[in-house]
């Protein structure tokens, strides 16, 4: 005799991260399924920039740590400092740091303090290895929405997604042990 089994069939749902929830959460537009187990910073800022354009973007700083052959550590800085009539001067200024990373601002030219051009800054980067540069951005959006992001060299580490009319925050973070984590905050 055969028996027969019978009973509802299982159906699975794909499992998704909790970050990923968060992101939906705050901004459904988002919804993009290859982010739903492990959320990628750089394709989701892309997945935002197709939802939300940008009116205006601004290089908030650059920090970039040197080292020279000898061992020396130096970070260099470029801080935008808002200026006349809306636009923005770029702030150079240079650090030599300890072995705690402490820095000790060093002599920088006048002529090169304010705006420097890439002749400027060239002769910084000679015989010196980059550690570190990180670069931070605020991205003015229509509609209410701003952005802003910290990239190191070319991976972006955190993102902020701000929406000022329903006072809706996305914040995300990449932790290095624990992956992305991303949180959405209402009012």
């Amino acid at each position: 005799m055969l028996g027969v089994f019978q009973g509802k069939a299982e159906t699975k749902e794909k499992p998704v991260s909790l970050s990923y929830t968060h992101i939906l959460k705050c901004f459904p537009n988002l919804k993009n399924e290859s982010q739903s187990l492990k959320v990628d910073l750089d394709q989701l800022k892309d997945d935002i920039d197709k939802n939300y354009v940008t009116s205006q973007s601004l290089l908030r700083y650059r920090q970039i740590l040197l080292k020279d052959s000898a061992g020396q550590r130096k970070r260099l800085k470029l801080s935008a400092k808002p200026g006349k009539q809306g636009k923005f001067n770029y702030l150079l200024s240079l650090e030599k740091l300890d072995a705690k990373g402490v820095g000790t601002p060093m002599d920088v030219p006048a002529a090169q303090r304010a705006n420097p051009t890439q002749k400027d800054l060239d002769p910084y980067f000679l015989n010196q290895e980059v550690l570190e540069d990180e670069r931070s951005y605020f991205d003015t959006k229509f509609n209410g929405f701003t952005l802003s992001y910290k990239r190191g060299f070319q991976k972006i580490f955190e993102l902020e997604l701000s929406d000022e009319k329903t006072h809706q925050r996305l914040l995300c973070e990449d932790k290095i042990s624990l992956g992305v984590v991303c949180a959405c905050f209402q009012k």
